[in-house]
């Protein structure tokens, strides 16, 4: 290859570029070309893209569900309490017990804990300069970092594993050059807000069930039937975002992007792809959207602690302690699936508890406790869907998230 170059256009001093340009060019293609094909047959890029799709873009979700039950007690901790290694054990035990198992790249998965939220990070990331700032939405720049420092006094304070736990992943060189460190953040940005999202859904999940175990007790017109009717809210909501971010951004995106890397004749033009598809993935799935990501945030805050409430309220308020003796056997089954769906997990199931008469002071105290919510429900979701569509002119993707919760919001 050296000697066809210098045979064609020898290095002369003629004081023009061009010879000394082709040659490099020449030699530039060539070389491309063939770390390309090296990182493509030899390194298997095709599979360590894929690989990255099932695991951070969650899609093959099963491993998650499964993990995310054998590692409840440790992820519900303060991230500077919590074992990696457990959480690593947990990890490859959900992965050895699912799909992924046929996946050869498995084992260079790991997971780690951030120390800090994910709006956290962003902001972080925005403050040192990094690339992915260059994409922040022109409201950002144009309202200064007002929204930004506010978004992040908002943040919780008392965050847990839940809110910090993301993946890592072991890439070698030269596939390093397209799964750069850069590149995994990136990755490891819409992965939080997915796990995040699908933890607030189970929360919900439970939160429905709890509602389900009181069907048998007549207690159609009180309280509990309004909450019922703002669970299905919350999860509509829910079950949308999710939806939005999976089927709507990540899927189509991901295909484009592959199959523009088939077609590609340089690992640069590989590069360009996969970090054209991160960034747009990362907009589209509202990161670099400080203000919808906020109310987005605020509204996931609000359900959790909907959640939490009524699955210590609902099991508290008809359960007692103390033992009566006109208990049917239909009040026993009812009484079972409460205490094995409530919130109030510490409570021994071994204990003597029955049902007792939904009272009308329990009535009081629970429609009070949902008013609150769902007031602070009805006031975010109907801000998001406004700022949603007031936006959707200028970037035209988040039409498709307005009008998921289009229907939410008429009922609201």
């Amino acid at each position: 290859m050296w000697s066809s170059c210098s045979e064609n256009a020898k290095l002369t001093n003629s004081g023009q570029n061009r010879p000394y340009l082709e040659c490099i060019n020449i030699a530039y293609n060539f070389a491309s070309a063939e770390l390309l094909n090296l990182i493509t047959q030899k390194y298997d890029l095709n599979s360590r893209l894929r690989s990255m799709k099932h695991y951070f873009l969650l899609d093959q979700g099963d491993f998650l569900v499964h993990f995310m039950d054998i590692a409840r007690d440790e992820l519900i901790k303060k991230p500077a309490t919590i074992s990696v290694e457990k959480l690593q054990s947990l990890l490859d035990l959900a992965l050895r017990t699912s799909v992924a198992v046929s996946d050869p790249c498995h084992e260079d998965l790991t997971c780690c804990v951030e120390r800090t939220s994910l709006p956290a990070q962003l902001d972080v990331l925005k403050k040192m300069g990094n690339s992915i700032s260059d994409l922040y939405t022109p409201t950002d720049s144009l309202e200064g970092d007002s929204n930004s420092e506010n978004f992040i006094q908002s943040a919780p304070v008392n965050i847990t594993g839940l809110e910090t736990f993301t993946l890592n992943y072991k890439v070698q060189w030269p596939l390093s050059l397209v799964l750069s460190r850069k590149a995994l953040t990136k990755y490891q940005l819409i992965f939080r807000l997915l796990f995040h999202c699908k933890h607030v859904e189970r929360q919900l999940c439970g939160t429905w069930q709890t509602h389900q175990s009181t069907r048998s007790l007549n207690l159609l017109g009180t309280a509990i039937s309004g909450s019922y009717v703002l669970c299905q809210k919350m999860l509509h909501f829910m079950q949308s975002l999710v939806h939005y971010l999976t089927f709507e951004v990540l899927e189509p995106n991901w295909h484009v992007m592959y199959e523009r890397v088939q077609t590609t004749k340089s690992i640069d033009e590989v590069m360009q792809h996969h970090d054209y598809f991160l960034d747009k993935c990362l907009k589209e799935c509202l990161l670099l959207w400080p203000e919808i990501l906020q109310k987005v945030e605020k509204l996931k805050s609000i359900c959790l602690q909907y959640s939490a409430a009524i699955q210590w309220l609902i099991p508290s308020m008809l359960v007692s302690d103390s033992v009566v003796t006109n208990v049917n056997s239909s009040d026993g089954v009812v009484l079972k699936e409460i205490s094995n769906k409530g919130a109030n997990r510490t409570r021994s199931r071994h204990r003597a508890q029955t049902i007792r008469a939904w009272k009308s002071t329990d009535d009081a105290t629970f429609k009070a406790t949902l008013g609150k919510y769902e007031e602070e429900f009805t006031e975010e979701m109907k801000s998001l869907i406004i700022f949603l569509s007031s936006c959707s002119q200028a970037e035209p993707y988040l039409a498709h998230l307005a009008q998921g919760l289009q229907g939410l919001g008429k009922d609201l």
